[in-house]
């Protein structure tokens, strides 16, 4: 079998080739700091790769969506604590308008005070956030939750839903970030022909309060009425409560999503970052290796027959 000069010499040039194809991802690794740059470096663990990153992006979503619950919920709960206060002001207002030592004309300025204190409330209930959305129409965001029946004189309506938005915190973890008004203020008596009720059976705040007032403005305090209060306000108060539950499992969701990913990324970083004192020795190595095979491919080219005619 004849060998010629020119196949011999095909193959070492195609000998340092690979030799150089090799050197140079061995320097791209080093550039990128990556030991897989494709899968077929290594499927299994460029599989583990994708698994992780995509593990990483999940749990920032999830970080995401609690700063945004996060906001909702902080809001909320100073608007429950806001309406909390005003509520405290209304129940000490009632206590004296049903003292009999008060005059009509007393009464009729009790009535003035409690009027301003439920337009205070009504204006709570109709909160915006910082995306103007209102806080307690569920999803009808972009409606008042709250009004009054023009129609039907010491009637409210309510023009949101009774939904709640629910968001993922967590691979099997949801959490509410609102309630709807129903929920805090009470169901009110809704549009005419409807009529509110008499006290002790008056379920919503606003309402409630307009029916003290008018009876104060009328000199006929009812004791029953103080009972609708105490109603509203347990109700408030519970929310609040509820809020503050939610608040406290966010923290704690937020930093268990926390320590997972940094687990992830020490996962991550050993699976696919370059070990650099290692990838330096060889890349030495596969220098050198090609500078030998150059160098030995210069003498062996120059060799042929006619040299020693």
């Amino acid at each position: 079998m004849r060998i010629s000069t020119s196949w011999s010499q095909q193959l070492e040039l195609n000998a340092m080739q690979t030799q150089q194809s090799t050197l140079t991802r061995t320097q791209i690794g080093l550039s990128a700091n990556k030991k897989i740059l494709t899968g077929a470096d290594n499927p299994a663990a460029a599989a583990r790769v994708v698994d992780l990153n995509q593990s990483i992006g999940q749990t920032k979503q999830f970080q995401s969506n609690i700063t945004t619950a996060q906001q909702r919920l902080e809001l909320e709960d100073s608007v429950l604590q806001n309406a909390a206060d005003v509520m405290f002001k209304i129940k000490e207002l009632t206590v004296q308008g049903l003292n009999a030592t008060h005059s009509a004309n007393d009464r009729i300025t009790i009535a003035e005070e409690l009027e301003g204190l439920n337009g205070e409330l009504l204006n709570l209930a109709n909160t915006k956030n910082a995306n103007g959305e209102y806080l307690f129409s569920g999803f009808k965001s972009t409606t008042p939750a709250f009004s009054k029946d023009t129609a039907n004189p010491g009637a409210y309506v309510y023009s949101g839903d009774t939904n709640s938005r629910i968001i993922q915190i967590g691979v099997e973890r949801q959490i509410t970030d609102g309630n709807p008004g129903v929920n805090v203020f009470g169901v009110p008596t809704g549009s005419s022909p409807a009529t509110v009720p008499e006290p002790g059976a008056i379920t919503n705040v606003f309402e409630a309060i307009d029916k003290i007032a008018a009876d104060l403005r009328a000199n006929k305090p009812n004791t029953i009425s103080l009972d609708d209060v105490d109603a509203s306000l347990e109700k408030i108060i519970t929310t609040q409560s509820s809020v503050g539950v939610r608040l406290k499992v966010l923290d704690s969701q937020q930093a268990f999503n926390e320590d997972y990913t940094l687990n992830m990324k020490t996962v991550l970083s050993s699976t696919e970052d370059l070990d650099y004192a290692e990838a330096i020795t060889r890349l030495n190595a596969q220098t050198l290796s090609l500078q030998v095979a150059q160098q030995a491919f210069t003498q062996v080219k120059q060799l042929s027959l006619f040299n020693y005619l």
